[in-house]
């Protein structure tokens, strides 16, 4: 087996805009460039959400990057200055292993690194659809993006999660995000978890709880169809309606289409205030406090 050099000896340096674009212009062979990725990582280093990475920019032993292109590009369009380990000399045949190893998710990463333990897809799901009242962002987000908006909506994500009930079709993401939008608004939670049991048992007691086994007869009724896009966001609406009425005490017997919604974020009353960032929120919850919340083109080689 070879020697290897051990980790302290690899080298950390500053990587430049002009020297990530030097490195990308003389790069011959790499794999494709994966669209959004290098965007991805430029977002956060602009924002100053990008942390120190441990993977090296590693070069082959002829001066061919071998790996960290998206890296690079992610410098060149945030056009800011990153620190990285520089690890050269690696042989082509070396390269038959790069990057093969299983990736970690955002709740693997938030887990090993303590910025977020609490994380599950749950979670995840019901703060992105409270946040942006979708399915999915049409597009991938960084792991510091994830936390931040965890973060942001943990609360009525966390009420969310925690009290509709697990069963399927009836905890999806759409629902998940409608009851998390009520409990900005709403100031009864009681009732409004009381929403929760009965969509999720099919229990309920007279007319002023109907609106919630209407919805849970339509969920049930409309199976995989609501994992549509196109029809996500009408079924998010109609979910809001049917909480509306039923936090109301009002007979709802038919499941119509709604043009606008019941709890809109941006006018909620009693939403919480955004936070400073993750890694604050994340050191005030440790502390027991509520945290406060030129390089032109792409070559594709």
């Amino acid at each position: 087996m070879k020697n290897l050099a051990p980790m302290e000896s690899i080298p950390f340096e500053a990587v430049t805009p002009k020297l990530a674009a030097a490195w990308l212009n003389a790069n011959k062979s790499n794999r494709r460039m994966r669209d959004g990725v290098a965007e991805k990582y430029a977002n956060d280093m602009k924002l100053g959400r990008w942390t120190r990475c441990p993977e090296p920019i590693t070069f082959y032993d002829d001066g061919d990057l071998a790996d960290g292109q998206h890296r690079l590009w992610a410098v060149v369009e945030s056009n800011t200055t990153q620190i990285f380990p520089v690890m050269r000399g690696l042989t082509r045949a070396d390269g038959l292993n790069v990057n093969t190893g299983f990736g970690r998710t955002v709740i693997d990463n938030g887990r090993i690194s303590g910025a977020d333990t609490s994380l599950s897809h749950a979670l995840i799901s019901a703060a992105r659809a409270i946040e942006h009242g979708t399915m999915n962002l049409g597009r991938s987000a960084s792991n510091s993006e994830v936390l931040e908006m965890v973060d942001k909506q943990r609360e009525a994500a966390t009420f969310a999660t925690s009290h509709v009930k697990r069963r399927q079709l009836l905890c999806g993401a759409v629902v998940l995000g409608a009851v998390g939008r009520a409990y900005l608004h709403e100031p009864d939670k009681d009732r409004l978890r009381r929403f929760c049991e009965v969509l999720g048992t099919g229990y309920y007691d007279g007319d002023g709880e109907t609106a919630a086994i209407t919805l849970r007869n339509y969920l049930l009724t409309r199976g995989s169809v609501l994992s549509i896009a196109a029809m996500w966001r009408d079924t998010f609406f109609k979910c809001q309606n049917a909480i509306y009425y039923f936090m109301r005490g009002k007979k709802l017997t038919t499941i119509k289409g709604v043009s606008q919604e019941a709890y809109p974020l941006t006018t909620a009353k009693y939403a919480i205030a955004a936070r400073t960032g993750y890694q604050a929120a994340a050191a005030a919850r440790a502390a027991n406090e509520p945290g406060e919340a030129a390089a032109k083109g792409r070559r594709r080689a």
